[in-house]
């Protein structure tokens, strides 16, 4: 996602310019990651929200030598959670092995590194990526792209991608277009956009799919308020049908930093035209590590034991400021 942020602009302009004598260095193609382990406090906050909320369980940084590993903003959760696959916003995917118990630096095996759409115009608008959905029976993925307002359907390897530009959706600003993309258990789709809508800037504009858009069909429109200052990035359902939401604030304070909450939404109470009615799960505790975090993927729970929550960074491209970091939370969401 393009955004302007002021502690962006104020790095960029202090930073030391860059010069190359020989011309900037090839396109680093190396297909590996690296987890760094980063500590868990053991006496401060490291839950979401309120008592019984998610917990912190693990959290690394991930760091590789390829050029295009970075700017993730959306997750899935493969294979029960045991393989991650994260989409960039600037077209590239990386398929890795979850990290489990460790600690220090480690290497995530197997991985592959590479563009979604090899060989298409690396023009970043045509390739803004920012959600990421998937059947869990026939392993198909689709994605949303901004920029372009559209939704890409692929195989589970990635191949033969397929587009459809859905009229409800091309109204939808170029930089606040289809931020979350959720393949309900039912069939239907669930996208929600980061923009606001012209009467309320509070209201973000969402539609539901009766199925697969590439498939046609008319969705429902209907709002999602949520708390001032706060906006959508990425969704996940739970197994028990109820839609998890992630979202992204900032704080302009001393330093200027990101903040993230977590809402808790039932599809079932979805009407048209009126505000979708949500949860406040709550904000991070203060002991776990802020980012912009845009990646929420799910993986556990069906059978009535605890979800596992994947948050994943993303680091705007802008590496000596922000980081990719990868959070691991443990909950039990059942009423």
């Amino acid at each position: 996602m393009r955004r302007i942020l002021l502690s962006l602009i104020l790095a960029v302009g202090l930073a030391p310019g860059i010069v190359w004598r020989n011309g900037p260095p090839p396109p680093d193609h190396s297909q590996s990651v690296q987890a760094i382990a980063l500590p868990l406090p053991t006496g401060g906050d490291t839950r979401i929200g309120r008592q019984g909320g998610p917990v912190l369980t693990g959290a690394w940084q991930l760091v590789s030598p390829n050029s295009g590993f970075e700017s993730y903003s959306a997750l899935l959760a493969l294979d029960g959670g045991k393989t991650l696959l994260a989409i960039s916003d600037r077209g590239q995917f990386a398929r890795f092995a979850a990290p489990g118990e460790t600690v220090g630096r480690i290497d995530l095996k197997p991985v592959e590194l590479g563009a979604v759409l090899p060989g298409s115009d690396a023009f970043k608008p045509l390739q803004d990526m920012e959600a990421a959905t998937r059947d869990p029976v026939s392993g198909r993925i689709w994605l949303g792209l901004e920029g372009r307002n559209a939704i890409l359907r692929l195989k589970p390897d990635l191949s033969d991608p397929e587009f459809a530009y859905p009229p409800a959706m091309q109204g939808w600003a170029s930089n606040s277009g289809p931020e979350s993309l959720v393949r309900l258990a039912d069939g239907r789709f669930l996208t929600l956009s980061e923009g606001g809508i012209l009467r309320d800037g509070d209201f973000k504009e969402a539609l539901l799919f009766d199925r697969d858009p590439l498939e046609g069909g008319d969705p429902l429109r209907f709002t999602l308020r949520p708390p001032s200052g706060f906006a959508p990035t990425d969704a996940a359902q739970l197994p028990d049908g109820r839609v998890i939401i992630l979202l992204r604030g900032f704080e302009m304070g001393l330093p200027p930093r990101f903040t993230t909450r977590l809402l808790l939404a039932d599809p079932a109470t979805i009407r048209a035209g009126e505000a979708w009615q949500w949860e406040d799960i709550g904000g991070l505790g203060a002991a776990i590590p802020h980012e912009n975090y845009e990646g929420l993927a799910v993986s556990g729970g069906e059978d009535g034991g605890p979800v596992t929550l994947w948050l994943l960074s993303d680091d705007n491209g802008a590496t000596f400021i922000q980081r990719t970091l990868l959070l691991r939370f443990t909950w039990k969401p059942w009423r």
